[in-house]
């Protein structure tokens, strides 16, 4: 299997901030995925999409990552 394409830096897209700012409320990948109406897959793939665009090893790592920027930008949704 090829190794995903490093993102690190790239800006994330509406649907991954969605995703990072409703786990940051306590989310969970299931309950978003019936939220949005997508499946879980589609979701798992988003977080990593987005974890690999912020440098994160985890999907929480990226979570904090996610509300840490929000933090110091002061832009919380």
């Amino acid at each position: 299997m090829n190794k995903p394409e490093p993102l690190r830096g790239q800006p994330l897209s509406p649907a991954e901030t969605a995703l990072l700012h409703y786990l940051t409320q306590g989310h969970t990948v299931a309950g978003l995925a019936q939220r949005l109406g997508v499946r879980t897959a589609t979701v798992h793939r988003r977080a990593a999409r987005a974890r690999r665009k912020l440098g994160a090893t985890t999907l929480d790592h990226a979570v904090q990552l996610y509300a840490q920027q929000q933090a110091t930008t002061g832009r919380a949704r």
